[in-house]
């Protein structure tokens, strides 16, 4: 039986005498259709590896095992791994972890080609980008799901109330797609909103780690507090005004406009900027 059912999902989780955690944002999906496709956007090669954050009942999972790809997928939540663990234990192209993602370590991936999915709270989004972007892998693709609601703030552009670091990153890394709008009652349980599912193909050219390491870091404190100058939150993050000051001059950035305000382009400049002046 194909996990993405409400038949299924429903016996699973009467099975296990247990209910979907809020805290990990566990909505099932029930719509086969819906997993296909989300698998057929990764494009899969027979030499491609899978990271699959959060694989829950195993949907997603189950889909890409049956094509044949090797998979590699951490579950926070102990029911749901070891539901998983019985459920997937005939596959031998599994390799299931319990364990959370930003704490993995992932040198092991070093020169191969990885895809990664999931299915994630937005609030985890950038962190995980983040932990993708700096792990020096080859990483092609980031297919992941997030709720309606959210998308209009992934593509805020600079200079409105949503602009955050997570557009900023996804600027930066590659370039962003929509693959599909979920209805909500594609779900056990229900959730308020309808879902996308997005996808981040990363093929733009990256600078140096060093710069780039700067740079993330710089956008992060100009968000810290989004109601005070780039001045404001620079002179925090550097622990120096006049540091703060003579960077923003360097970089002819004025002083008191705010971290939303700035471009990507900026803050690579910034970045520079910090590092030369630190030589």
């Amino acid at each position: 039986m194909k996990i993405a059912s409400k038949e299924y999902v429903i016996k699973r989780m009467s099975s296990l005498m247990i209910n979907p955690k809020k805290k990990y944002s566990q909505n099932f999906l029930v719509d086969f259709d819906i997993v296909k496709r989300s698998v057929d956007n990764l494009s899969l090669s027979s030499d491609d590896i899978v990271v699959e954050i959060g694989p829950g009942l195993g949907a997603l999972t189950q889909e890409i095992l049956d094509r044949g790809n090797q998979v590699y997928a951490y579950e926070i939540d102990e029911d749901m791994y070891q539901s998983l663990k019985e459920e997937m234990k005939h596959y031998s192209n599994l390799h299931l972890e319990n364990a959370d993602f930003l704490k993995v370590n992932l040198s092991f991936l070093k020169s191969q080609s990885v895809k990664v999915i999931s299915n994630v709270p937005y609030n985890l989004t950038t962190r995980i980008i983040e932990k993708i972007v700096m792990a020096s892998i080859d990483f092609k693709v980031f297919e992941f799901m997030v709720q309606k609601e959210v998308y209009n703030r992934i593509i805020a552009k600079s200079g409105s109330k949503d602009y955050s670091p997570l557009n900023i990153f996804i600027e930066y890394v590659g370039t962003l797609s929509l693959v599909m709008k979920v209805n909500k009652d594609k779900f056990i349980p229900i959730p308020n909103v309808d879902s996308v599912i997005l996808k981040i193909d990363f093929n733009k050219k990256r600078v140096d780690k060093e710069i780039e390491k700067v740079m993330f870091s710089l956008i992060k404190a100009s968000f810290v507090q989004r109601r005070k100058t780039i001045l404001n939150n620079l002179t925090i993050y550097l622990k120096n005004k006049e540091q703060a000051k003579e960077l923003l001059e360097k970089s002819k950035i004025q002083e008191s406009i705010r971290g939303e305000a700035l471009n990507l382009s900026e803050y690579l400049l910034l970045s520079k900027n910090y590092l030369s002046m630190k030589k």
